[in-house]
């Protein structure tokens, strides 16, 4: 798994396939789609609350991104960031839309888990983990944590003021600490990421 997440921190779109989708190659189109879709996909689970939209998602999201490819800069940062950005929005746009039309409460869950057993936890455990955590604060972490984001930058994506972002980050962090607490898990050592 770690290779999986490794290919992430070192991906490079080629510079051919963002120069055949602005002159409208359909095969460059197609190779930027399979380059980019396994990424993207990875963001749709970590951000979606409803994983069954994230085809719909992911649809949307590569629309945009080829209707809006003239809109990046190389200079801004790589493409596989400017797109991420797009799927983000996406999937925070649905997850506000779905709340309208699904009014629903979840009896909360907690398995317990001996500390020693935390280690052979897997991606898909500690996203479960964290997607229990309240959805503002949730946001809010996945974008600074995760993905990197600045305060200013979320604050922009979601509509709040950046001293609510921090906020919301802050609370993230206390309940993640509190849940780890109770499951014993010792934070002695645990360092955060100055806020």
């Amino acid at each position: 798994m770690l290779l999986h997440w490794m290919f992430f921190l070192t991906m490079n779109v080629p510079e051919g396939y963002i120069k055949g989708c602005l002159e409208g190659n359909q095969i460059a189109q197609r190779e930027l789609y399979n380059c980019l879709l396994p990424y993207l996909n990875a963001i749709c689970n970590r951000y979606l609350k409803n994983t069954s939209l994230r085809h719909d998602v992911l649809q949307e999201s590569f629309i945009s991104i080829f209707k809006k490819i003239d809109q990046y800069s190389a200079e801004l940062g790589a493409f596989h960031s400017w797109s991420s950005r797009i799927v983000i929005n996406n999937c925070l746009k649905h997850n506000q839309s779905t709340k309208k039309f699904i009014a629903y409460k979840t009896a909360p869950f907690e398995k317990t888990i001996e500390p020693e057993a935390l280690s052979l936890l897997g991606v898909e455990d500690i996203e479960r983990f964290l997607k229990s955590m309240p959805e503002k604060y949730y946001e809010v972490f996945m974008l600074f944590v995760v993905d990197g984001f600045d305060h200013g930058q979320i604050a922009e994506m979601l509509g709040i003021k950046v001293e609510l972002s921090r906020k919301r980050l802050a609370r993230a962090r206390i309940w993640i600490q509190e849940r780890l607490e109770r499951l014993g898990v010792d934070l002695v050592d645990f360092k955060y990421k100055t806020i």
